[in-house]
């Protein structure tokens, strides 16, 4: 599903999923939604209610749990974007329920067969009818292999891969409109969040990729006692089956809070976290209640088709954020924000950092077990966002899955002293970073690079003056303002263009209708004509100066005074 067919799908969409788009958008009262994106003639007059955005962001998670699978997964991975999306907005897709009507197991047996080349007979001893999960994606089903061990198989919704790739054709379409009119959006990169999505659901549309990830997890989970990840079997799976283990254990709704029982498992659960984000740099994206099970021993971890990735960089970067913080240094927070993200421009230090410390003012006050540390990486972030650094995705994912693992760990168990625990983390963290063998490793990898780098200067600089020498050294000048009056060169070029296209048609259609006169009832028709055309040259032009001279060109529309005027409403 690359980026060209999509923009060709755009353009010949077929109008029925358009129009149900547009119904399912004015069912939950959006219709200005509809009318700004040219679907206007799917819906009526009638105007938009009155929302905050709590009511706005409510809408919004139904129209995409309406809208099934794309928009739905869509709606996930904007929850993990709190760099893009404001925070009443992350906290309502958060809760985007992945649930859809049973497919008839006839039709999930046909591709179960069909992937795996085999009869559900000949693969399984016995398969169970009725489904354990039904997502819009998938269906669970629990069997049994021929050599007795108890399994689950998902098997992809039949005809879910078309769906998916009509869908990410319109978003692609919605896209660049919005980035081709409203100069806010242009920080968002609308255009790089939707390949971003088109990547992540193509990787989940083929479930050998989650098959992967399992067993990664599965291998790096085996340093940390009580932790269960499924295993799979390779020779059962396909990229639209995946068979793996059945794991019995209770839902973590099923714990009383503060019992032994939850304290056993919020310790296994923080050990595991902190091994997947600081060892492995490989985390589980989406750890939600329903991907977690609470087994005899300890915690099992579910569904592994979305995972987040760090090196070795980010991960020390995380650990100068966690030290900063809680040794309250806010000029370190400051300069690791910047060096997270991506600015857009000039960032002003001075505002950033009183932004940090205006954030950290409001948690200073709370006794250690009251401070979640996730809400107040979510306020940096914002913060972040609001001087215009873009924030790499991983901390955004990483930020998401750990401000739910946060939450489920509070209600398992509510004394829990996060920052007390991260302490001891943190000195584990220093202690592995400044250990000895790892000091003399950056020390002789320092040594290699500057080694290499005083062997390569001479022989650069030797071929820069050899260019400079035989006069191929070509300098290359960039400045904003001359690449604007490139821009406004072409554009008067491309006006006067049309202004002798214009005149030349003009001037060929007088000429072309002068020797012939046609009368109707003795009136002469070629005057009429003539003046038609002139008023229409007319037209043109005085269309053309105001353009020029009000407008000075297509301009982007900004969106921020009319937000400012709302609000003043």
């Amino acid at each position: 599903m690359n980026e060209k067919r999509s923009v060709i799908k755009g353009i010949f969409q077929p109008a029925n999923r358009g129009a149900e788009i547009a119904a399912v958008f004015t069912k939950h009262g959006l219709q200005s939604f509809v009318k700004l994106m040219g679907f206007g003639s799917h819906v009526d007059d009638a105007a938009d209610p009155d929302l905050d955005h709590h009511g706005l962001a409510i809408r919004i998670r139904k129209v995409c749990e309406d809208l099934g699978p794309t928009f739905i997964k869509l709606g996930q991975i904007l929850s993990t974007r709190p760099d893009v999306l404001p925070p009443v907005f992350i906290t309502e897709l958060q809760r985007l329920q992945d649930n859809a009507p049973a497919i008839p197991v006839s039709r999930i047996k046909e591709q179960i067969e069909a992937g795996l080349h085999a009869s559900v007979e000949d693969l399984f001893e016995n398969f169970d009818d009725v489904p354990i999960a039904t997502a819009s994606m998938a269906q669970v089903h629990r069997a049994t292999l021929k050599n007795g061990d108890e399994v689950v198989v998902k098997v992809q919704r039949p005809g879910i891969e078309s769906q998916i790739e009509n869908d990410l054709a319109l978003l692609y379409y919605a896209a660049r409109f919005f980035e081709a009119t409203i100069e806010e959006v242009g920080i968002y990169n609308p255009v790089a969040i939707v390949k971003e999505f088109e990547k992540a659901i193509t990787e989940e549309l083929n479930f050998l990729t989650e098959a992967r990830n399992t067993e990664l997890a599965r291998e790096y989970a085996s340093k940390v006692e009580g932790v269960v990840i499924s295993k799979i079997y390779t020779e059962f799976s396909s990229p639209k089956v995946i068979t793996q283990s059945y794991i019995d254990g209770v839902s973590i709704h099923d714990i009383e809070p503060g019992t032994e029982r939850g304290k056993h498992f919020v310790d296994i659960a923080m050990e595991a976290a902190f091994v997947q984000i600081f060892e492995d740099g490989f985390f589980h994206g989406d750890p939600h209640p329903g991907n977690m099970l609470v087994t005899e021993d300890g915690v099992a971890f579910l569904d592994w088709g979305l995972v987040g990735r760090l090196s070795r960089a980010q991960q020390d970067q995380l650990v100068d954020i966690i030290v900063s913080i809680i040794a309250n240094d806010l000029d370190g927070v400051t300069r690791l924000v910047m060096r997270m993200g991506k600015p857009e421009g000039r960032v002003n230090m001075r505002a950033l950092r009183s932004g940090i410390a205006e954030v950290a003012g409001r948690y200073r006050s709370l006794a250690l077990e009251q401070i979640e540390i996730t809400a107040f990486m979510t306020d940096v972030m914002d913060l972040a966002h609001e001087h215009r650094i873009r924030v790499n995705p991983e901390y955004a994912l990483l930020t998401k899955a750990t401000a739910t693992v946060e939450g489920i760990l509070r209600t398992v168990y509510p004394d829990l002293d996060i920052v007390g625990t991260m302490k001891g983390y943190a000195q584990r963290l220093l202690r592995e970073r400044y250990d000895t063998q790892r000091v003399m490793q950056g020390v002789v990898s320092t040594a290699v690079n500057l080694n290499q780098l005083l062997r390569d200067v001479p022989m650069q600089l030797d071929q820069l003056l050899m260019d400079v020498e035989g006069g191929n050294l070509q300098i290359q000048v960039s400045h904003p303002a001359l690449d604007e009056h490139s821009r406004a060169v072409t554009i008067l070029g491309t006006r006067i263009l049309m202004g002798f296209v214009t005149a030349g048609l003009i001037i060929g259609g007088a000429v072309l209708i002068a020797p012939f006169s046609y009368q109707v009832y003795d009136i002469s028709l070629t005057p009429i004509i003539g003046a038609m055309f002139l008023m229409t040259s007319m037209g043109i032009g005085l269309a053309a100066i105001f353009w020029h001279f009000v407008t000075g060109g297509p301009r982007k529309i900004r969106l921020s005074p009319w937000f400012r005027w709302l609000r003043r409403k």
